[in-house]
């Protein structure tokens, strides 16, 4: 198996529970060699994700409202706070060894937001990524979230670059505890994009920036991708 390899894999829309748990087993599976590393591209129904690093009060909303809404709150291990998912957002999820690719979790991070940042400016939008804030920026509006996790070298967890994401429902949240206004590709550009031409603009900018080779292993028709 070559270390430069990885599969692409599209689950389309997928509640954010089962992609969890299908996204730890492609973890373990990776961590006992028995598959490449994955590049997984989805889009989820409403849900928030609590980080390890998460506080109660960035959760703006009580349980009844959650329900109501019918968005799930999951508690994750990934790093950071508290990150809104929902439709019209392409999330890439990187399963990677990062020791065979000689990779550090920073230099993952720099790739991710690069790959969202070369897929904004595809599409006319510039954003830029700073140190001292985590996301992609268009001025003081968050554009892509990301939070990663590395369990025994592979890495879990990524990205979310809202494309045609209902802004509204991050009102639930302070987003990564910041007090900063969300945006999307749609809302900067005045129009909507076809999700999956995005989404899979987004994943091979990624693959690009691994310099690595895909190869699919999901359903090309999905929503996303």
């Amino acid at each position: 198996m070559s270390t430069r390899e990885f599969h692409l894999c599209y689950w389309g829309l997928l509640d954010y529970g089962l992609a969890l748990g299908r996204l730890r087993r492609r973890h373990a599976a990776r961590v006992a060699g028995g598959v490449p590393d994955a590049l997984v591209l989805v889009e989820h129904p409403p849900a928030l994700t609590m980080g390890r690093h998460g506080q109660a009060a960035n959760l703006l909303a009580g349980p009844e409202e959650l329900a109501a809404r019918g968005v799930a709150l999951y508690h994750v291990e990934r790093g950071g706070d508290i990150t809104y998912h929902g439709p019209g957002q392409a999330v890439v999820y990187p399963v990677l060894h990062l020791g065979q690719r000689g990779l550090g979790v920073r230099g993952l991070v720099e790739a991710l937001l690069g790959a969202a940042q070369d897929t904004a400016a595809y599409h006319g939008v510039a954003a830029a990524h700073d140190p001292n804030r985590p996301g992609l920026w268009v001025g003081g509006r968050k554009l892509a979230a990301v939070g990663l996790a590395v369990k025994q070298g592979v890495s879990l967890h990524g990205l979310a670059l809202n494309v045609n994401t209902r802004l509204e429902d991050f009102g639930l949240i302070r987003g990564c505890g910041l007090a900063a206004s969300p945006t999307s590709l749609a809302r900067e550009l005045g129009r909507p994009l076809p999700l999956g031409a995005v989404g899979r603009h987004l994943v091979a900018a990624l693959a690009r920036r691994l310099h690595g080779q895909g190869r699919q292993a999901g359903n090309p028709s999905s929503r996303v991708g």
